[in-house]
């Protein structure tokens, strides 16, 4: 099972947006991301959504860094982190260069892993992929709710506001134990504490 491709964007106003990127040679990337993630939504004032916006980015991005692994990595194996802040929504996209789509895994109810975009569906309110503009790879994306940013501030109309067509998560699903994501949260932390605050390249 997949998941969904969405269509074309269309452009939202008064929005706020950051790239970054992050090679895959590295076994840092989801902890650098998750960093990245922080940094931005203090600067925004969204510290509300962090753990939140953290466990989604770092999903995301561990798939990202299978994806390009797995098609070869091309001759600069990086994956690419977008994050936008518009008409009440935070949304997450990621690219890597492999086109296939996302895959939701089977899940076991004491397996180590698979999880990743059963939580992505879980704790967003939309998640989906489309092919990279550019021709190479693809984009998966989620998006969760959050205060729309300030009129006053400069908008950028080129990046797209996403459609929510995408199937909900099966509330039966074992990423539903809030427990679990707690345990996942917290060792996210413990990693990312041992970071320097520097390494992540924007």
């Amino acid at each position: 099972m997949n998941l969904p491709a969405s269509t074309a964007p269309q452009p939202a106003a008064h929005l706020r947006a950051s790239v970054h990127q992050f090679t895959t040679t590295t076994t840092t990337a989801p902890a650098l991301a998750r960093q990245a993630a922080a940094e931005l939504l203090e600067d925004w004032g969204l510290t509300d959504l962090l753990d939140t916006t953290a466990l989604l980015i770092s999903e995301l991005i561990t798939n990202a860094v299978r994806a390009t692994q797995s098609s070869g990595g091309g001759s600069r194996p990086i994956v690419s982190m977008r994050i936008s802040w518009a008409a009440g929504s935070l949304i997450l996209e990621v690219w890597d260069r492999n086109p296939k789509p996302p895959e939701l895994q089977v899940q076991y109810l004491h397996g180590e892993s698979g999880r990743g975009l059963h939580i992505v569906e879980a704790l967003s309110t939309a998640a989906a992929y489309y092919p990279s503009p550019t021709g190479v790879g693809k984009v998966t994306w989620c998006q969760i709710e959050a205060p729309a940013p300030p009129e006053s501030q400069e908008s950028h109309p080129l990046l797209p506001h996403r459609r929510a067509t995408v199937a909900r998560a099966d509330p039966g699903l074992v990423f539903d134990d809030m427990a679990v994501l707690k345990r996942v949260l917290a060792g996210l932390q413990a990693l990312d504490s041992r970071l320097p605050r520097s390494d992540a390249m924007r």
